[in-house]
């Protein structure tokens, strides 16, 4: 068996918690964004979505009430849906730049809410349920 590497060596990554586009409504519609981000940002590593909520689901609606006062007001409406994004550390202030602005959003159907070094803050200030783990 291979040894495990140490924390430091390991790759780091950013989680980005992003409003998404009522337009989405499954999950593979927002992964070919991911995957058009992916090839403009040409990093190794892939984006990998994590955690998503169409605009439809009782979660995203639950966490619109909450979240009012600490949305960017300047492009959202409330009906949009959330996802959580992992990010390769190397490219994350290029993702960042793409989809932090209107034009992002009308581009590639997201814009950044909150960003972090760990998923479970994305979640808090999100109000996002932690899913379930299924059994393999």
């Amino acid at each position: 068996m291979a040894k495990k590497l140490s924390k430091a060596l390991r790759g780091k990554r950013r989680w980005f918690g992003v409003a998404v586009s009522p337009q989405v409504e499954a999950r593979n519609e927002l992964e070919k964004s991911l995957a058009i981000l992916h090839e403009l940002l040409q990093c190794k590593k892939k984006l990998k979505l994590m955690d998503f909520f169409n605009s439809s689901s009782d979660v995203a609606k639950s966490a619109h009430t909450n979240l009012d006062n600490s949305l960017p007001s300047h492009s959202l409406q409330g009906d949009e849906g959330f996802a959580i994004i992992q990010v390769p550390h190397e490219v994350s202030s290029e993702f960042r730049k793409l989809i932090d602005n209107q034009s992002g959003y009308s581009k590639y159907s997201m814009l950044s809410v909150s960003t972090s070094g760990k998923i479970r803050l994305i979640r808090q200030r999100l109000n996002l349920p932690k899913p379930k783990r299924t059994q393999r």
